[in-house]
């Protein structure tokens, strides 16, 4: 639907979108952090996301924001959550491993695994309620 509105595409669909791209690449650099356990000089990686998502949206409850029909538009106001994304990070400081030169915590890691696991979940479950009000307003059951 070009030059409207997408009935999908709501602020709240766009945020689910974003946690689980956030999820995503999250699970892939504790993976990543998990493979490399033994590697010499590796630096864990991590995900940076929720307090990004946080401080948009604490500036979203108190800002005055345009609506824009078009990308063409000029926008003010608020800045957008379409700016909001996960952003992998390199951890520079040296844990008290084994390997003094690899800061990879295998327990630490495995736990943040099931952690991302868990809240990927329930963001999946949340975004199919989404989806299952918008197919019983649709249907007019």
């Amino acid at each position: 639907m070009k030059g409207g509105r997408n009935m999908l595409s709501t602020p709240t669909m766009s945020i689910f979108e974003k946690a689980l791209d956030a999820a995503t690449l999250r699970h892939q650099a504790i993976s990543n952090n998990i493979a490399n356990v033994n590697t010499p000089h590796y630096r864990t990686q991590s995900v940076a996301f929720e307090d990004e998502l946080q401080k948009a949206m604490a500036k979203g409850s108190t800002a005055f924001t345009a609506y824009r029909t078009n990308e063409k538009h000029i926008s003010f106001g608020m800045p957008s959550l379409q700016s909001v994304g996960p952003k992998l990070r390199i951890d520079e400081a040296v844990g008290p491993m084994q390997n003094a030169a690899n800061n990879v915590d295998l327990d630490f890691e495995m736990t943040n695994l099931a952690r991302n696991q868990l809240w990927y979940n329930a963001l999946v479950q949340q975004a199919s309620g989404q989806y299952n009000k918008l197919r019983t307003v649709i249907g007019g059951k």
